[in-house]
C-alpha cells in the first residue's frame, strides 16, 4: 500500500508530468485485471505456497532496487511503470493463492473468522497504508519502498514457518479451454456464486457515480485537502467495522451453513438501497460520505460470505480459477463505471439526478434479487413436498401391508406364549351337567 501512493508521487516528482504519473497509476491496476484469469490457472496447477513465496521475494527485490536507486540519486524513469505493473500483477497472483491456501490451514468452523480477518486487514491497509506512504514519502522518497521491502520479507518468512507446507494442486490433463468451460459451468449452475457475480458487477459499476459525485461535492464544500482525506476515510472505517461484525453474525445465525449464505445477499442489496437513498436525499458531502462508509460496511459482509462459500463448496482443483473469474468480472466494472460516471455528471444539471439514477438501479437490483430468491425458495419447498408425496405413494402401500402382517404375527406369538389357565366361566357353565329340578307339586 505504501508503493501504491508513492509510485505516482515519485513519477510526478521526477518528470513533472501528470500524464506520466497517470500512466504509472494505471500500470498498477490494469495488469492486475488482465492477469486475473492466467493467474487463476497458475495457482490451480502449481504449489500455492511456492507461488506466494515467489511473489513476496519478487516484490522484495523490486522494492529494494527502487530504494537503493533513489538513495544513490538514480533516475528510475520508465522503470517505475514496470515496477507498478509488477506490483499489481504479483498482488493478484498472491491474493488468489492465499484464497486457495486458507481452506487447507483453517478448520471449517473457523473459516468465517479467518476470512473476516483477511477482509479487515485489507481495509486497514487501505485506510492506513496510503496516508503512511504519503507521510514516509515526505520524509524521504526511498522510505515507502523500504517499508514495502520489509513487509514483503516478513510475509515470506512467515510462509517459511508454516507447519503445513504441502499445498500442491492436483495433476490434471485437461486443456486450458476445457478448464475454463468447467469453471464457467460451475458458476452458471451455482446459484449463490452466479448471483454474487451479477449483483457485484452491477453495483460496482453504479457506485462509481456516487464516488465521483462525492469527490466533486467535497472539493466544492471544503478547501482543506486533509478534511477531504478524513471524510474519505469513512470507506475504510466502514469496511473494517463490517469485517469485524460479519463473523459474529455468521456464527450467531449460522449463515455459512447450507443455503443460508443467500440470505446475506438479500439483506445486503436492501442495505445498499438504503445507503444510496441517504446519498440522494441528503445531497451533501458529509451525509454522502457517511453513507459511503455504510456501503463499505455492507460490502464487507458480501466479501466474507463469498470467500467462505468459495473455500467451503468450490472444489480445490478449480478454486483459484473460479475466484479469478469472479474478480475479473466484478473488478472490471470499476474502471468502466468511473468512465461512465464522468460523462454522466457532465451531462446532468444536478448531482441529485445522477445519484437518483444510482438509487433506482440499486432498487432494481434489490427487487429482482428478492424475487429470484423468493422463487428459489418456493421451488425448493415445492420440490420437497413433491418428494414427500412421491415417497408416500411409493412406500405407503408396502408399509401398510407389512404393518398388518407384523400385527398378525405378533398376535400369533402372544397367543402361543400365553400360559394355559382355567377355562372361562362360560365354558364351565356350558360343559357342566344341568342340575336336576324336582317336579313342582301343584295345589291340590
Amino acid at each position: 500500500m505504501n508503493a501504491a501512493i508513492a509510485l505516482p508521487l515519485l513519477a510526478l516528482s521526477l518528470t513533472r508530468s501528470t500524464v506520466f504519473a497517470g500512466c504509472v497509476a494505471a500500470a498498477g491496476t490494469g495488469p492486475r485485471l488482465l492477469l486475473y484469469l492466467p493467474a487463476g490457472m497458475l495457482v490451480d496447477r502449481f504449489d500455492r505456497r511456492r507461488i506466494m513465496l515467489t511473489c513476496q521475494y519478487t516484490r522484495f527485490t523490486v522494492s529494494v532496487l527502487l530504494a537503493f536507486g533513489l538513495l544513490l540519486h538514480f533516475h528510475p524513469g520508465y522503470l517505475l511503470v514496470t515496477a507498478a505493473a509488477a506490483d499489481g500483477a504479483l498482488a493478484a497472483l498472491y491474493n488468489l493463492a492465499e484464497v486457495a491456501v486458507v481452506r487447507r490451514v483453517v478448520p471449517h468452523e473457523a473459516l468465517p473468522e479467518a476470512m473476516a480477518r483477511n477482509e479487515a486487514r485489507s481495509h486497514i491497509a487501505l485506510l492506513l497504508g496510503r496516508p503512511l506512504g504519503g507521510f514516509l514519502y515526505g520524509i524521504n522518497r526511498a522510505l515507502p519502498f523500504t517499508a514495502d521491502a520489509l513487509s514483503s520479507l516478513f510475509s515470506a518468512l512467515t510462509l517459511h514457518f508454516m507447519r503445513n507446507k504441502e499445498f500442491s494442486a492436483r495433476e490434471r490433463d485437461d486443456t486450458t479451454i476445457a478448464d475454463f468451460r468447467k469453471c464457467l459451468a460451475f458458476l452458471r449452475h451455482d446459484t449463490f456464486l452466479r448471483m454474487v457475480l451479477i449483483i457485484c458487477a452491477v453495483t460496482n459499476f453504479a457506485f462509481q457515480t456516487v464516488f465521483l459525485m462525492l469527490v466533486v461535492q467535497a472539493d466544492r464544500e471544503f478547501e482543506s485537502t486533509s478534511m477531504i482525506g478524513i471524510l474519505f476515510a469513512a470507506s475504510g472505517l466502514g469496511g473494517t467495522l463490517g469485517a469485524v461484525v460479519a463473523p459474529r453474525l455468521f456464527r450467531r445465525y449460522r449463515l455459512a451453513h447450507g443455503t443460508r449464505p443467500i440470505r446475506v445477499l438479500f439483506f445486503c442489496v436492501w442495505g445498499w438501497f438504503a445507503m444510496t437513498s441517504i446519498v440522494t436525499i441528503g445531497n451533501g458531502p458529509v451525509s454522502g460520505l457517511a453513507a459511503w462508509g455504510g456501503i463499505s460496511f455492507v460490502g464487507a459482509h458480501i466479501n466474507v460470505a463469498l470467500t467462505v462459500y468459495q473455500a467451503t463448496w468450490v472444489p480445490n482443483e478449480m478454486l483459484a480459477r473460479v475466484a479469478s473469474i469472479n474478480n475479473f468480472v466484478t473488478q472490471s466494472a470499476v474502471p468502466l463505471g468511473s468512465l461512465f460516471s464522468g460523462y454522466l455528471l457532465s451531462l446532468v444539471p444536478s448531482t441529485r439526478i445522477a445519484t437518483g439514477a444510482v438509487t433506482a438501479v440499486t432498487l432494481g437490483v434489490a427487487v429482482l434479487s428478492s424475487c429470484h430468491l423468493w422463487s428459489l425458495r418456493k421451488r425448493r419447498i415445492g420440490s420437497q413436498q413433491t418428494l414427500r408425496s412421491a415417497m408416500a405413494e411409493a412406500v405407503g402401500p408396502g408399509l401398510r401391508r407389512h404393518s398388518a402382517a407384523a400385527r398378525a404375527l405378533w398376535a400369533r406369538v402372544r397367543s402361543a406364549l400365553r400360559p394355559a389357565g382355567p377355562e372361562s366361566d362360560a365354558d364351565l357353565y356350558e360343559n357342566s351337567a344341568q342340575p336336576e329340578i324336582a317336579p313342582a307339586i301343584g295345589p291340590r
